[in-house]
């Protein structure tokens, strides 16, 4: 049985950089209206509103702020050698223009996966109850006051797979040199590795000093006790996010699509716009 191409599946991208003035027009009806975002974010997260202000700020930094910056680039070379040419056929990927919305929107998703993650980050420290700077910073997000003389270290990642095993051996050799610190000052240091999804149980495994958190109970802490807080979180990132990457989409994709394609056309393509796979699987070997 002879299977079909699969379609292109950057369709989003394709139909926002055919309509470029349906695209500034919903540019400007997208834009935050900022107080309304802090209110929201204030009632959802059980937080003040100089703290929610500031999660809206850095809401803007780290996602909009990043976005702005690596699509605003055209860096065709870098984006031609990141390409998996097998991946583009079996996409079914015909056309240049196809190619780049299909680069773009790899660079989408993998900017906003770094961009989430450093905002789940500032959440966390906005919320969770007393949290502070740590006073010995090595790999910790943020500390807090535990029970008695205890101090509780935090290190937040997006997921359980952003903690390869030569940094979990890393977390666990911090976590040595800075309880021997705390000693010092008659204090008992714990170190938390807290995934903010992915993770079912809370455990401690054999030969790490650190102790991983399930992601529901870290939420729960940053919540307060908030059972459902990782789902208030998911809402104002959605909230937050989704406001900011509708911008992306109708501002800044259509004006790099189309330079892509006019860069990329006489690399990889024909007088039509059609990819040249011979030239293609070439270039990126080049």
């Amino acid at each position: 049985m002879t299977g079909q191409p699969a379609q292109p599946i950057a369709v989003e991208l394709l139909e926002v950089a055919e309509e470029p003035l349906a695209a500034q027009q919903a540019a400007t009806s997208h834009q935050a209206n900022t107080e309304d975002l802090e209110e929201q974010v204030a009632n959802l997260l059980s937080i003040s509103a100089s703290q929610a202000s500031f999660l809206v700020a850095e809401a803007e930094r780290l996602y909009i702020g990043r976005m702005r910056k690596r699509f605003s680039e055209l860096r065709v070379s870098e984006r031609l050698k990141r390409t998996n040419p097998f991946l583009l056929r079996i996409r079914g990927a015909k056309t240049v223009q196809e190619w780049a919305a299909l680069q773009i929107q790899s660079a989408l998703y993998a900017s906003e996966e770094e961009a989430v993650g450093h905002l789940l980050e500032a959440v966390a420290k906005v919320c969770f109850p007393g949290a502070r700077i740590p006073a010995h910073p090595d790999d910790f997000d943020f500390e807090v006051s535990g029970s008695s003389n205890e101090v509780h270290g935090y290190q937040v990642k997006m997921s359980w797979d952003c903690m390869p095993m030569s940094s979990r051996k890393n977390l666990s050799n911090t976590i040595v040199r800075v309880r021997e610190e705390h000693e010092k000052e008659g204090k008992i240091f714990v170190g938390f590795f807290a995934p903010c999804y992915g993770r079912a149980k809370t455990s401690k495994a054999p030969g790490q000093e650190y102790v991983s958190l399930a992601s529901r109970e870290f939420w729960e802490q940053v919540g307060g006790g908030d059972k459902e807080y990782d789902v208030r979180v998911g809402e104002v990132c959605a909230l937050l996010c989704s406001e900011f990457r509708r911008e992306i989409l109708d501002t800044l994709v259509p004006s790099l699509l189309t330079g892509l394609v006019a860069a990329a056309t006489p690399e990889i393509g024909d007088r039509d716009g059609n990819l040249d796979y011979a030239k293609l699987f070439r270039r990126i070997n080049k």
